[in-house]
C-alpha cells in the first residue's frame, strides 16, 4: 500500500506554545487513518496543518514537510492553498453548511474552482446520492440547508466536500455534535468513504475508530506537548500496544 501522504517532523506551534512536536507519519492510500487521544495533545491541530487551515491563525508556525505522491510539499512557502483545498477537502465538528439553499451549497465551492454552473445539478445529485441524502432532499434544493437536521447536515457538508473531487478528506470529530442515531449514519458514510478516497479521521471514540479505522495513530502529550506515540493497523494496535500510555488510553484506563 503506497502513501498518499509522507508526513516528517511536523510541528505546529502558536506564539510560544508548542502544540505538535516531530510528527512523522505515513497516511496509506485508500484507507481511513484515525488520530485518537487525549484532548489537548495536539491532533487537531495537526490535522489543520494538513491542508492549511493553520495559515488563517494570526501567530500560528509550522514547520516540517507534508508530501504528496508527486514530490509537493504541502507545506510549501510558494504552494497555491486553492488547489490544496480542492485535493484535501475538509469535514469539521460542527456542520457547517453556507446559510443559503442546499443547492447554493454546491454552486459556490464548485464554481470558486472554475466548475460552470450547468455542472452543477449532476454534480449535486451524485453526491447526494454517495451520501444517502438525495431521497431525502430533492424537493427542497432551493430551501435553505440550515432548515435540516444535524445529521442531515453533516452529511450535506461530506457531499460539499466530495463534489470538489478531492484525493484525501479530514474529518476532526464529525460525529461529535450529533445524536447517536445520525452519528452511526455518518460514521457509515465515512466508512464507506474508503473506496473512493483516502481518510483521516480524529475521534475521541475509540469504539468508532475500532469499527472504521485501518490504520490509528495514537497522540499523546510529552513534555507539554503533543506527539505520536504508537501508529499501526487498527486490530493491531486495539489488541496489543506496545506503547505504555497507548495501552492504558485504548484501554480506557487513562485519558
Amino acid at each position: 500500500m503506497s502513501a498518499k501522504l509522507r508526513i516528517t517532523d511536523l510541528s505546529v506551534s502558536y506564539g510560544d506554545f508548542a502544540a505538535v512536536r516531530d510528527v512523522s507519519l505515513e497516511v496509506l492510500e485508500g484507507q481511513i487513518t484515525a488520530l485518537v487521544g487525549p484532548s489537548g495533545c495536539g491532533k487537531s491541530s495537526f490535522l489543520h496543518s494538513l491542508n492549511r487551515l493553520t495559515d488563517m491563525i494570526p501567530g500560528c508556525r509550522v514547520t516540517g514537510e507534508v508530501k504528496l505522491p508527486d514530490g509537493t510539499d504541502l507545506c510549501g512557502p510558494y504552494l497555491d492553498v486553492l488547489s490544496l483545498r480542492k485535493k484535501v477537502g475538509m469535514v469539521f465538528q460542527k456542520p457547517n453548511p453556507f446559510p443559503h439553499s442546499i443547492r447554493k451549497n454546491f454552486e459556490i465551492p464548485l464554481r470558486e474552482h472554475g466548475i460552470s454552473k450547468r455542472e452543477v445539478p449532476e454534480i449535486m445529485e451524485r453526491n447526494l446520492r454517495e451520501v444517502g441524502l438525495w431521497g431525502e432532499v430533492s424537493d427542497r434544493l432551493h430551501k435553505s440547508a440550515l432548515n435540516l437536521s444535524g445529521g442531515q447536515q453533516q452529511r450535506l457538508c461530506i457531499a460539499r466536500a466530495l463534489a470538489l473531487e478531492p484525493e484525501i478528506i479530514l474529518f476532526d470529530e464529525p460525529c461529535s455534535a450529533l445524536d447517536p442515531l445520525a452519528s452511526g449514519v455518518v460514521e457509515d458514510h465515512i466508512a464507506a468513504l474508503r473506496e473512493k478516497v483516502t481518510v483521516v479521521i480524529v475521534t475521541h471514540n475509540l469504539a468508532q475508530a475500532r469499527r472504521i479505522a485501518d490504520r490509528v495513530a495514537v497522540f499523546w502529550l510529552q513534555d507539554g506537548v503533543g506527539t505520536i506515540v504508537e501508529v499501526g493497523k487498527a486490530k493491531d494496535l486495539f489488541a496489543s500496544p506496545a506503547h505504555p500510555d497507548a495501552a492504558l488510553y485504548l484501554s480506557g484506563m487513562r485519558g
